[in-house]
């Protein structure tokens, strides 16, 4: 009995410990990718700006690009919290996103497994490489050999696991009752949080048939599929909590739309069953990996071409189910094109409101960039990354929304106003750039365990005390046209660079008395360089509130250590 229970146990620790090398190897790959693609991904969700049909497209590319549906949901609904895309555009790349990350049950189908060990130990030596294009395509590589190592791990511990009797009796079970197979693969994937194992284990567990092991069948295994895409559906809920009323019912469509996926294969279970099964005679081999890979692209890229035309109805059940309670971040009318030519005086009023809505992103960027100053978190980085691109998009599109108006003829004053209007978009625009070099630098020290000292702390909190008080003070004055505030906001950016000339000499001097190490702090002084230059953009705002002709000095007279900073 001793003997049993030790054996079970080493079993069960090759399964999970398989698993978690499986799902750090997806999240180590996903991650990796979105690196290397950077400000691709940003180009490429904005492609879908125009109709359902691009944003299924785009949600498959991205989602094959990044390898992660998550990812794919979350930059979207970034999108859907700034109001910078639709429902309906956001409900193609969700459907995008379900075919998308069928790729990586086809990749784990491959007979590519055997090069794990290759694959992670070549991604391991070029994670070393200082080139940070061929250190994030190491992390791919490493993350697929991870994935494939972990497979083969957990199949170690399955073989033995599969050929108990108990085991057999839970195989049968599942392909004799569909419906006890879609409650434990829609369970299963929830705690897991990810379709693709549990995908994977499946596949596994299908392929031991092959060596003689008696496992499940597809009867069984396609209502586990069919659970598998509702319980991956947890991810989007998670990343909606908190959100706005969109992101909300972006989350809720998509579990329409896998809940949906799901009622109606079960119903045509038989034939479907029966296809894959003649799919697989005729051009797989018998319990092949790529059967259940097929499977699950089949049943998505179906699903997608038959809801694709119901998509007005699934936005009419999220709007009834998911009440709007709240007041929209982003104006209606903005980037109508027929208010220019209704009134363009009107249309520069509502593009303030953008302009406003913008700086209210910056606001919330730069609340994540403090608090990541002092406290590592994944998630406060990608939430981060996720301000930058929503800021990036807003100034392209009020900039190039402005330049219709003005090409719409107004008056002096009015032009006066539309030119100032330009100069702030681009001054937020390049307060994003700040916080995100701000980001990137303590990403850096974090990954080199390199720590504030407790005097680099008390000087950090007073500057962001200091901006997060002048950033305040920016919005409200633009917002009123509140001269006198904008005054005040004049005079706080002059002691902003005496705390960060101040900051910086006790930088200095805390190497000079070898206090801290050049290593340590490397990059302190360029955090702070970063940190006053969003002062100066501040300063430029709330100088054309109090002259709206006002040129920024930065552009007729730059400081000195200014010149290079905005290149």
């Amino acid at each position: 009995m001793t003997v049993a229970l030790v054996g079970l146990g080493n079993n069960l620790m090759y399964v999970f410990g398989g698993l978690a090398l499986f799902l750090f190897g997806i999240n180590l790959m996903s991650d990796s990718l979105k690196a290397a693609a950077g400000t691709k991904l940003k180009t490429i969700i904005e492609k879908s700006t125009n109709t359902p049909l691009k944003g299924i497209l785009v949600g498959l590319l991205l989602t094959m690009l990044i390898q992660s549906s998550s990812g794919t949901t979350a930059l979207t609904i970034g999108l859907l919290r700034a109001g910078l895309m639709t429902l309906p555009q956001s409900v193609g790349i969700i459907m995008g996103a379900n075919i998308g990350t069928t790729v990586t049950a086809f990749i784990i189908g491959l007979p590519i497994a055997k090069f794990g060990y290759i694959f992670l130990g070549v991604g391991v030596i070029m994670t070393f490489i200082g080139r940070k294009r061929v250190h994030h395509i190491g992390g791919v590589l490493a993350g697929l050999g991870m994935l494939f190592v972990g497979l083969e791990v957990m199949s170690s511990g399955l073989k033995p696991l599969a050929s108990t009797p108990e085991a057999e009796q839970m195989f049968q079970t599942f392909s004799q009752n569909w419906f006890l197979g879609t409650v434990f693969g829609t369970i299963f994937t929830a705690i897991v949080q990810s379709s693709s194992a549990a995908i994977g284990i499946l596949e596994k567990l299908y392929a031991l048939n092959a060596e003689g092991i008696e496992t499940i069948t597809l009867s069984g295994a396609i209502p586990i599929l069919l659970g598998a895409n509702i319980g991956t559906t947890i991810t989007a809920f998670l990343a909606s909590i908190g959100g706005n009323t969109e992101s909300k019912r972006a989350a809720f469509i998509h579990v329409l739309f896998n809940v949906l996926m799901t009622v109606v294969f079960l119903i045509l279970l038989v034939p479907y069953r029966t296809f894959i099964i003649w799919f697989e005679a005729r051009f797989l081999t018998r319990y092949s990996m790529l059967s259940i890979a097929f499977a699950h692209a089949f049943q998505n890229t179906a699903m997608t071409v038959i809801l694709f035309f119901f998509i007005k109805q699934m936005i009419t059940a999220a709007k009834f189910v998911v009440k709007d309670k709240t007041v929209k971040h982003l104006p209606v009318e903005i980037f109508d094109e027929k208010l220019i030519n209704e009134s363009p005086t009107l249309a520069l009023e509502v593009a303030k409101r953008g302009i406003l809505s913008m700086g209210a992103v910056i606001q919330e960027y730069f609340d994540i960039v403090k608090s990541y100053s002092f406290k590592e978190d994944m998630k406060l980085v990608e939430e981060g990354y996720t301000h930058e691109m929503i800021t990036d998009t807003y100034d392209q599109k009020l900039h190039d929304y402005l330049i219709k108006i003005s090409m719409a003829g107004l008056e002096m004053s009015d032009s006066a106003k539309l030119s100032r209007d330009l100069d702030t978009i681009k001054d937020f625009e390049r307060i994003g750039d700040h916080l995100t070099n701000v980001l990137e630098f303590f990403q850096e020290r974090y990954a080199e365990s390199q720590m504030l000292s407790e005097e680099g702390k008390l000087d950090l909190t007073q500057m962001y005390a200091v901006l997060g008080q002048m950033l305040k003070d920016t919005l409200e004055s633009f917002k009123n046209q509140d001269i006198e505030l904008a005054k005040q906001v004049v005079k706080t950016e002059d002691f902003v660079d005496e705390l960060e000339e101040k900051f910086r000499y006790r930088y200095i001097e805390r190497l000079k008395n070898q206090q801290i190490t050049f290593v340590k702090a490397a990059n302190f002084a360029d955090i702070l360089a970063n940190l006053e230059r969003i002062g100066d953009h501040l300063m430029n705002i709330v100088s054309s509130v109090i002259e709206p002709m006002y040129v920024p000095q930065s552009i007729i007279v730059p400081k000195p250590h200014e010149v290079d900073i905005d290149v």
